[in-house]
């Protein structure tokens, strides 16, 4: 099994406009790759510093891969 993090931005409206989604085998995983992100993404660190997020964990079957076209 794998998982997916999802955290969204909250707008001060409540509309959600930006997504972001971390894959991992594990939580901490996951968990570790939003906070190395959000260290240098203008989008995220503050709004994730201000709690304006909505995260939702999923537990997936694989982590996903990159199709060829």
């Amino acid at each position: 099994m794998a998982f997916e993090l999802s955290v969204d931005n909250l707008e001060r409206d409540g509309t959600i406009r930006v997504r972001h989604l971390f894959y991992g085998e594990t939580i901490a995983e996951c968990e570790r790759l939003r906070d190395a992100h959000a260290a240098g993404c203008a989008a995220l660190g503050p709004a994730l510093d201000l709690g304006h997020v909505i995260e939702t964990l999923e537990e997936i079957e694989e982590l996903p891969e990159l199709e060829d076209d």
